[in-house]
This record gives C-alpha cells, structure tokens and sequence, in this order.
C-alpha cells in the first residue's frame, strides 16, 4: 500500500532543497561588473589628470612657449602649432626647486614630432636645460634653445 502523504514535499523539505541547490553568492560575485567599472573609471580618472596636470606644469609652458617661439620649428612644421594631449615624463617639484623629464607631442600643418624637455627649478624659476625637437620616425634631434641660454662653462686651467 502507498500513502498519499510520502508522496507530499513538506514547505521545510521545499526550503532545504533550494538552499541546497542554490548556494549563497558573497556581495562582490553579485556585483562584480558594477565594481570593475568604478575602479575603471577610477583608474582612467587618475591617469587623464596625471596628464593634464604635467601638461600644465610650469616646466611644459615655459618650454611649449620657447618651442614655438623658434623659427626653424615654425618652418618645419608650419603655424599654427599644436600641442598634444599626452604629454609623458617625470616631474619633481618643490617650492624652491625642482627637476623636470618631459615628451611633449607638438604638431602643425607639414609635420608632427616630439619636443624632449629637461629642465631645473632653481629658486623658485623654471630653466631649461635641455629643448630638442625629434621628428616622428627619425633619430635626429633639433635644438630649439636660443644661444644666448647656454651655460656657462667653467674656465680652464
């Protein structure tokens, strides 16, 4: 003889199946995307402001204004020049003094290159040191600094 009643899943049993079946997700695997997408954005955030703010540096105007300022430059690239976005180095600063390894992309109408930057921070202004233009493509450099910014040498003996 069978019994109806064996037959019967009871609500408990129903519950225990279903957790059995079902394990408990932790918060992070539920919400994983969501997650990856803030440290993303994060991540992308910090960096386009690493950028802009070495693009902005003192160091990167004072060179981004001698660059175009050279004829020679203006000629082989043509006016209006243009600075890019991803300007790329190393920046040190502190309020008297400071050091600075810059790449600044700069384009204009017949050309683009590269401006390659080193300059010192020495009571409290920028100079520079080095300013060299390399044309995408090619190892020979441009020197961009005037003459008259040369340094001085030590006498010899």
């Amino acid at each position: 003889m069978v019994y109806a009643w064996r037959e019967v899943i009871w609500p408990s049993e129903a519950k225990m199946e279903t957790a059995l079946e079902k394990p408990h997700r932790s918060w992070l695997r539920a919400h994983w995307k969501p997650v990856l997408v803030v440290w993303l954005g994060l991540a992308l955030s910090g960096a386009v402001a690493a950028f802009l703010m070495i693009g902005n540096s003192d160091a990167a105007k004072l060179a981004i204004a001698t660059a175009q300022s050279n004829p020679v430059l203006a000629e082989r690239l043509g006016l209006p020049l243009k600075t890019g976005w991803f300007v790329s180095g190393n920046i040190e600063v502190t309020p008297a003094s400071g050091h600075a390894e810059l790449a600044i992309p700069i384009s204009g109408p017949k050309g683009t290159g590269t401006i390659y930057v080193e300059a010192r921070k020495r009571a409290g202004i920028w100079h520079l040191e080095m300013l060299q233009f390399g044309n995408d493509g090619s190892s020979e450099r441009l020197d961009l600094l005037p003459a008259n910014t040369a340094k001085p040498t030590a006498p010899s003996e």
